[in-house]
């Protein structure tokens, strides 16, 4: 029958020798393992000789990558804390030093808060940081025991309740306590506590109670609190300095605060002295020492991840200049396709009308709405566009801006004498007030009823089209159709009011048109009516107008004062001018 092999509890182990460590000579260890490490490959090639021969070339590089072993146990104390404190999984250091006495008596509470907050620096999830947050922020208040290294990282990594027996929600068939909150990352009074374990295990508290935000009470969600947990294998204390109990023999024995401060101290020491670890003069030390450390941790990782995600922003950034590079040089070689198949196109200038933008990666933007259109995916993917459809595309280009020119569309003599007055106002716009390439740049102005009112020889009705489109272009056409010039009063006084009462008619067509510029173009019969209708408003208005100036008490109004109180730079005559201005919404 075969003997099974001794538990972990009865081998033979090393004892830590830690004395010497200060002194111990990490090179003099490195040295006397290489020379070991020397002899045990001379032993070895030797018996290797006597079975194979190798050939010189191969002889040449034998010891080349050739390398010898440490056990991780004979490093030396400050040599396996640095290198617990470069790891970055709380579950890889738990896996690591619970795996001997040896090793777990070397575990330090900087390892285990370093590994928490530099966990998944790079990532979203950052859980154990929060965990440990959630705990250094009750150490801060001075409200539970101080957890040991191994305690810390057994509260990272838990799973399930730490009440055991007495837990809330344990399984009676399985003997196991209840599960923690996956989603929750928080540690109820420095302890690993299941969801029942704080609905049931806790006491509430009212909000107005004295011991809310008192330096020495753990409070969990603003008025639960808990007794102290004793560990019933170790017998250690964990969790909260303090008993409910306690706290509530306060609060009814004192009516002062002042006085209830001063009794909460004093069994805050008490407590110290008798259940914890440290005298109360180590355990403000400890706690000191812990928020250092977490405070420290927390500021490198964050300058860390700043660091690495300046490096990534710069390798983004050169990357995107030299994508930017290659799309710039195809782009211009393009444009010049353009220029060449345009060449003898008259109005060459307008289609070819553009802004080069350097540090776009659209590097190019033509001003003219069709040939954004049409060139639209040779732009967003250069490299693959082919010669035949840059020509197809600036051959159509071509063709639209020869129709425009035969058209004599930009001459606009088909309006020139034309006895409409909207179409003299149009007529007026178009020549001193706008320019083709504007219009070249109106969202509609050759697409497919662009050209086909072109091609039926209807050039108004595309002009019509195209000007819909513009902003402030049809209010500004009624206005001066509206408001003509009087060539027999010249003076500026005379200009000036033709200005205001063109004004006052770009208000009146905006009332009556609020949703021009909305998803459709608006049609020519809703043209003509808002027309008809914008006349009919605006004769009452200007007559409305004429008659507020011409009154006795308008003009004694501006004769008082030239200035209005409360109101600086505002004289009495911009107050009557505000005639010309009405407001076209209502204001509460």
């Amino acid at each position: 029958m075969a003997l099974s092999p001794p538990s972990r509890s009865l081998r033979k182990r090393q004892p830590a020798r830690l004395s010497d460590d200060l002194d111990y000579d990490l090179e003099t260890l490195l040295k006397e393992h290489e020379r070991s490490g020397i002899e045990h490959r001379a032993l070895r090639d030797a018996k290797k000789q006597k079975n194979t021969e190798q050939s010189d070339e191969d002889a040449k590089y034998a010891d080349a990558f050739k390398g010898y072993e440490i056990p991780f146990d004979s490093l030396p104390a400050l040599c396996i804390e640095r290198i617990f404190a470069m790891l970055d999984s709380p579950q890889d250091l738990y896996n690591l030093a619970f795996s001997s006495k040896f090793l777990m008596s070397l575990l330090t509470p900087e390892a285990v808060i370093r590994s928490a907050v530099f966990n998944n620096l790079r990532k979203r999830d950052k859980g154990n940081r929060k965990t440990m947050g959630s705990i250094m922020g009750y150490i801060s208040n001075r409200s539970i025991h101080v957890p040991s290294a191994h305690r810390m990282l057994r509260l990272l990594n838990a799973k399930s309740c730490e009440r055991s027996d007495r837990c809330w929600g344990k399984n009676l068939n399985t003997g196991k306590a209840m599960a923690l909150n996956r989603n929750s990352c928080s540690r109820p009074f420095g302890l690993a506590l299941c969801d029942k374990c704080v609905k049931f295990g806790t006491t509430k508290v009212p909000y107005s109670h004295f011991s809310r935000f008192q330096q020495g009470v753990a409070f969990h969600q603003w008025n639960l609190l808990m007794d102290p947990q004793r560990d019933p294998k170790s017998g250690e204390v964990n969790g909260p300095l303090l008993e409910v109990l306690e706290l509530q023999q306060i609060e009814n024995t004192y009516a002062n605060n002042d006085d209830k401060k001063s009794a909460l101290e004093g069994i805050v020491q008490k407590a110290l002295t008798n259940d914890g670890k440290y005298c109360p003069v180590h355990y403000e030390e400890e706690v000191a020492a812990y928020h250092e450390i977490f405070e420290n941790a927390e500021k490198e990782a964050d300058e860390h991840v700043a660091a690495a995600l300046e490096r990534d922003q710069q390798k983004y950034r050169e990357r995107r200049e030299e994508r930017i590079a290659k799309r710039m040089t195809r782009i211009r070689s393009i444009y010049a396709s353009l220029e060449e198949i345009l060449d003898d196109c008259p109005l060459k200038d307008v289609a070819l009308d553009c802004r080069w933008l350097e540090s776009d990666e659209r590097c190019i933007k033509f001003t003219c709405h069709l040939v954004e259109q049409k060139l639209g995916n040779i732009i967003s993917a250069p490299a693959s566009a082919s010669e035949r459809s840059i020509t197809n595309a600036a051959t159509s280009i071509k063709q639209i801006f020869n129709t425009l020119h035969e058209k004599n569309f930009f001459a606009f003599s088909y309006i020139e004498n034309s006895g409409n007055r909207f179409r003299r106002g149009i007529y007026e716009y178009c020549t001193n007030e706008t320019t083709p390439l504007d219009i070249m740049q109106s969202s509609v102005a050759g697409d497919v009823h662009f050209i086909q009112a072109l091609e039926e020889d209807k050039p108004v009705r595309a002009l019509v089209r195209a000007l819909n489109r513009m902003r402030g272009a049809l209010p500004r056409i009624f206005a001066l159709s509206a408001v003509r010039n009087n060539p027999e009063a010249p003076d500026v006084d005379a200009e000036n009011r033709v200005d205001e009462f063109r004004k006052l008619a770009e208000v009146v067509w905006n009332k009556q048109a609020p949703n021009q510029y909305g998803g459709e173009v608006m049609s020519f019969n809703t043209i003509k009516e808002t027309f008809n209708t914008s006349v009919e408003e605006f004769k009452i208005m200007k007559k409305n107008v004429k008659d507020y100036l011409r009154d006795e008490q308008t003009r004694r109004f501006l004769q008082r004062d030239n200035a209005v109180q409360g109101r600086d730079n505002f004289s009495r005559q911009d107050a009557v001018n505000q005639v010309f201005v009405p407001k076209t919404v209502s204001i509460w």
